[in-house]
């Protein structure tokens, strides 16, 4: 018998990789001859250097992935890639005597769109649990399931097995946050540190991947360098940690059970991990509650129970014997009477698809290095005729895959594009359509703009999948998306067809004068000539009053788009406001969101909110934060929400003092501040009139209104319009204001409300909802 296995680079870490390894050695020690297809390019030494390592027999050969389909003698092929189950079509075809087997190792929510057409040519389908069996049947309608863990033949287990107690957790894994989820790990140490002041708690993690930056970020964020260690070695004793969203079995964990470690673990949003490990003594299952978590883990370091913590780990490793398994089902396979395969597609069109997806997975700077093969040192690889024909080949693929993305492509009804900020945070009216969207709609498929790896932690944090501003998959999801909901402009380059709907929400009342209305005549030609055709995308406008309206009209030349719609029904980030301005709950749930903290009740925050200034400044405010915290009783605390063109100030206003707050903006919703906060000071920005809904206390902080009016303008006077009067304060003078009576509160809050904002309301979101979505389908009644 002869095998082959299909993976995207066995030369290289991975659980993959470890999986087909141990697979390649069961097959080997019985004597059976294995072919493994690798996608990336490999090398003579790269090849002595796994069989030294592996200690693999001359049996296993290996073979570049392009080369699929020549080999006729093959009986077994075992796809390990989900992404190259497209090619059992091109081995069913070349070689239609041999079985077909796709092995899944991605958790089933994270597997390809188009997966349930590449099934029909695969004999059987392996996975590790029954219960992942149960819903792969039921979501791909597939009936030949196998379910078997991975091989695990490469652990054995020592004579000697004494679990010690350790104040040491240990985190490796590939830092790829969205999957791993290691923020939460650290955002857990923070807890445990700071707050219910564990110090000897110390955490060590290892790896690599894109998230390096992010972890960095937030140990140093969180001020944790004393206690948390990224890259900087492997203690001799330590309690394994993941907090993984998925895991389909584990290596890592196993090893370290193996080692005699204990293991904190999180089971999994899928509770696959669970499933497969159980409860043994030396597992500590987490929540991601972080209170609960907390706790859970100091009684776990501190104690070690006296039993046997071979026995969950033993039952484990018995189930191995790949072989006899897959063995027996390839005599059933040959058994059936074979009909002759047919293709769906052209050949050349499959392989452009499974190669294309892996060119897209690889950093842009392997592409350059395919470039490189007249360099002496990388040409004795890159001149090799394998690489080439499979590069050249990638190549004109690529690009006639560019070329099909510049065609008009048919939309989805149940798909929405979500962009906050042009991708700078997930926060305003998009995010509370959104929200809106998975609550009521649960099949909704909803994509989130995002420009780093803060954002997508945002927008994960509340279920949704968020999508690199600009890339490939960006602009695939934008253009198949029905809906596209923004509060500022689509980028240019992904156009809009005919058959999408562009819901702009824009992010606030405009004070300032904007776009057509602009003070300086050069500008306003500018900023108007660009502004225009992005304008004429709009589909519909939502205004929360008659005057928004007005001033959305002049400020944008409306009457340019004949086809757009201005709803005139209220915002939905100020619905929010309005539901929950007396929410407790809310409340506290946000205090933690931010602070990692429960909400002491005593404190008094407040929010600093300027508004951004073209010319580049130091500080945002002639006022002396730190002397005004001074000035302030302790109960007081100061929140600066900084423009996002000014963040890189954060540090500035961070480092000040310790009950002054500066946090990472893409973070930041300034709507859930709003409720935490007790007192609004700002100066011309928009904050102010949504702030108003909560009926607290307002501060107009204007240190340049004259030179502002010059350059910029306002639209209306907030003294006579909203009863709000700005002025420059002196310290003494902001410490008084702060700590003044709250009389004239209500009266300029009730006058936003009334003047500017008075078609926000509790039931802004299910009327706007129901006539964007749902078209009248529902009655109101019916989303209550």
């Amino acid at each position: 018998m002869k095998i082959a296995i299909l993976g995207f680079n066995i030369f290289s870490p991975g659980g993959t990789s470890r999986s087909n390894l141990n697979l390649t050695k069961e097959f080997n020690n019985e004597g059976i001859e294995v072919v493994i297809y690798n996608a990336r390019p490999f090398s003579p030494t790269d090849i002595l250097s796994i069989r030294y390592q592996e200690k693999l027999s001359t049996k296993v050969y290996f073979e570049p992935l392009i080369e699929l389909g020549k080999d006729s003698s093959i009986d077994l092929y075992i796809i390990t890639r989900e992404t190259f189950f497209p090619l059992a079509q091109i081995i069913k075809f070349y070689c239609p005597q041999a079985m077909t087997i796709g092995e899944i190792h991605a958790p089933l929510s994270m597997l390809p769109e188009n997966l349930d057409e590449n099934l029909y040519a695969l004999d059987y389908i392996r996975v590790s649990t029954e219960s992942i069996k149960k819903e792969f049947k039921k979501k791909y309608q597939y009936e030949t399931i196998l379910v078997h863990q991975v091989s695990t033949n490469h652990v054995v287990l020592p004579s000697d097995f004494i679990p010690k107690l350790t104040n040491n957790l240990y985190v490796l894994s590939r830092f790829e946050d969205g999957v791993k989820d290691i923020s939460y790990a650290i955002r857990l140490l923070d807890y445990l540190i700071h707050y219910l002041k564990a110090t000897h708690i110390k955490l060590y993690i290892e790896g690599y991947g894109p998230s390096e930056t992010l972890y960095r970020n937030l140990i140093n964020h969180y001020g944790l360098q004393a206690n948390v260690f990224l890259n900087q070695g492997t203690p001799a004793e330590y309690i394994y940690f993941s907090t993984s969203r998925y895991e389909t079995f584990g290596y890592s964990i196993l090893e370290a059970l193996a080692k005699g470690k204990r293991a904190v673990l999180f089971p999994g949003e899928d509770r696959v991990l669970q499933e497969i490990y159980k409860n043994p003594p030396n597992i500590q299952w987490i929540t991601k509650d972080i209170s609960i978590d907390a706790r859970r883990v100091l009684k776990f370091i501190s104690s070690i129970e006296n039993i046997n913590y071979r026995q969950g780990i033993s039952s484990i490793l018995k189930q191995n014997n790949y072989v006899s398994h897959y063995v027996s089902y390839y005599h059933l396979f040959q058994k059936r009477k074979q009909k002759k395969f047919v293709l769906n597609r052209e050949v050349e069109e499959i392989w452009a698809e499974v190669m294309l997806v892996q060119m897209e997975q690889i950093p842009s700077l392997y592409y350059m290095y395919g470039l490189l093969k007249d360099k002496p040192i990388v040409g004795r690889i890159l001149t090799n005729s394998h690489f080439k024909t499979m590069a050249t080949a990638l190549f004109h693929r690529l690009k006639a895959k560019k070329n099909m993305q510049r065609r008009v492509k048919s939309v989805s009804d149940n798909m929405y594009f979500i962009e906050s900020f042009h991708g700078k945070s997930f926060s305003g009216d998009p995010k509370y359509i959104a929200l809106w969207v998975k609550k009521h709609m649960p099949d909704a498929q909803i994509f989130v703009s995002s420009v780093n790896q803060l954002v997508d932690m945002e927008a994960r944090y509340f279920g949704f999948e968020p999508l690199r501003l600009g890339s490939a998959e960006y602009q695939r999801k934008f253009e198949q998306s029905k809906y596209i909901i923004v509060n500022g402009n689509t980028l240019d380059k992904v156009g809009k067809s005919p058959n999408q709907i562009i819901i702009q929400t824009w992010h606030g009342f405009p004070l300032k004068k904007m776009v057509a209305d602009l003070e300086d005549p050069k500008q306003r030609k500018q900023e108007l000539s660009a502004f225009l055709p992005r304008m004429k995308k709009w589909n519909y406008l939502l205004t929360s009053s008659s005057m928004n309206t007005s001033l959305f009209h002049s400020a944008f030349s409306l009457k340019e788009n004949s086809n757009l719609k201005v709803v005139e029904m209220g915002a939905p980030r100020n619905a929010y406001l309005i539901e929950n301005k007396n929410n407790y709950i809310e409340k506290r749930h946000i205090h933690f969101k931010y602070f990692n903290r429960p909400l002491d009740m005593n404190k008094k925050y407040i929010l600093f909110c300027p508004t951004w200034r073209k010319q580049e400044r130091k500080e945002v405010t002639s006022i002396d934060l730190e002397d005004l915290i001074k000035h302030l009783p302790p109960e007081y605390e100061i929140i600066v929400k900084l423009h996002p063109l000014e963040s890189s100030l954060r540090r500035f206003y961070k480092a000040l003092d310790s009950r002054i707050h500066c946090f990472y903006n893409e973070l930041v919703d300034i709507q859930e501040l709003f409720l935490l906060v007790d007192i609004l000071i700002s100066d011309y920005s928009s904050a102010i009139f949504d702030f108003a809904h909560l009926n607290k206390k307002i501060i107009i902080l204007q240190e340049d209104s004259e030179t502002y009016q010059k350059k910029v303008g306002w639209y209306f006077d907030i003294k006579k319009l909203c009863l709000l009067e700005g002025k420059s304060y002196t310290t003494t003078d902001l410490v008084e204001a702060i700590q003044g009576d709250n009389l004239d509160v209500f009266r300029y809050c009730r006058a936003v409300q009334k003047n500017l904002l008075n078609k926000d309301n509790i039931e802004t979101n299910e009327k706007l909802m129901q006539l964007l979505f749902l078209n009248g389908r529902l009655s109101y009644n019916d989303n209550k």
